[in-house]
């Protein structure tokens, strides 16, 4: 199977790619790296592996590796909210008109099937349990341009399979590590600094790992003419949490670390989130949890694998163009 992953050298698309490769695949990774250059260093030697530095909004570059390819997995995006408001243009430009164009490419190469990474932000703020049938409340661009863009797929693609991924709030690990994530901050931010400001202690988000995320999408891509043209929820049973509950979990593991509450803030999402439905369809098992999550991460910074955990490497606000 031959593979593009947009975005293949990102936090989700650097583990993604790894995984793909283990399984035998032929992937190609698109990527304008943005953060950090020598993340597909890791892979050159793989000879099914195939890096290109360039921007899904290149229509040339489409020209050239879309008809050869049997399935996309598009992560490519200016991701998080803080990014999106920092860049505006740039957010509308490539999370919704470019992901456009290559949508617009697969179905003209008879692409297979299109994995689209949405999000579980796409929620807000909603009452009880959000279902993939429940009421879209976006509250920054980065949630509005997913919205669309999983609009035009249902809305306008009828000649071309395609699959929506609505993923929960990542954590971990990544060859392009990133600290501006809750888990991942909420632990660096312990271990540099012995404290934890949290506003809206009680809200609620879904969570996984970026491990297991991307298992999650390859089960997808395995089992694609079984789960073709749906939309699901990406996530556990279970993995729901308040942030205070994310800050004692960190605790545990930083006794050190004081937890001051506050009273004003910029994030208002609060959400949970369903699950059941991907469940339905396939057959996966969790990896990581939370508490493994603090340990790792705990330990790349304890250990000196990250000296620098607040260098713009590793958050998605200062890209490195």
């Amino acid at each position: 199977m031959k593979i593009l992953i947009t975005g293949g050298a990102g936090y989700i698309g650097s583990v993604l790619t790894n995984l793909a490769l283990q399984k035998g695949h032929e992937v190609i990774a698109i990527d304008t790296l943005w953060f950090n250059e020598q993340i597909p260093l890791i892979h050159l030697n793989n000879p099914k592996y195939t890096f290109v530095r360039g921007s899904i909004a290149d229509a040339e570059l489409l020209d050239k590796y879309v008809p050869e390819i049997d399935y996309i997995l598009h992560t490519a995006a200016v991701v998080g909210d803080p990014a999106s408001k920092l860049f505006p243009e740039l957010t509308i430009e490539t999370n919704f008109n470019a992901s456009v164009g290559l949508i617009e490419k697969a179905r003209k190469s008879n692409v297979k099937g299109f994995v689209f990474f949405s999000t579980c932000s796409n929620y807000g703020v909603a009452n009880g349990m959000a279902t993939e049938e429940s009421a879209l409340n976006p509250l920054s661009a980065y949630a509005s341009t997913k919205v669309d863009v999983e609009r035009y797929l249902m809305d306008k693609v009828n000649d071309m399979d395609w699959v929506i991924g609505r993923l929960s709030t990542i954590y971990g690990v990544s060859p392009r590590m990133r600290f501006d994530l809750t888990v991942n901050d909420f632990t660096m931010v312990a271990f540099t600094q012995k404290k934890l400001d949290i506003f809206l202690p009680e809200s609620y988000r879904p969570y996984i790992h970026v491990f297991d995320i991307s298992n999650v999408m390859m089960t997808i891509l395995d089992n694609f003419s079984k789960v073709k043209n749906n939309v699901f929820n990406i996530g556990f049973e279970g993995e729901n949490y308040q942030k205070i509950q994310i800050a004692n979990a960190v605790k545990a593991v930083l006794p050190d670390t004081q937890i001051n509450i506050l009273r004003e803030g910029g994030d208002l999402r609060d959400y949970q989130v369903d699950f059941s439905k991907l469940h339905k369809y396939i057959e996966i098992k969790q990896v990581f949890n939370l508490e493994k999550a603090v340990n790792e991460i705990y330990f790349i910074l304890q250990s000196g694998l990250i000296v620098h955990p607040e260098a713009p490497v590793y958050y998605n606000t200062t890209p490195n163009m």
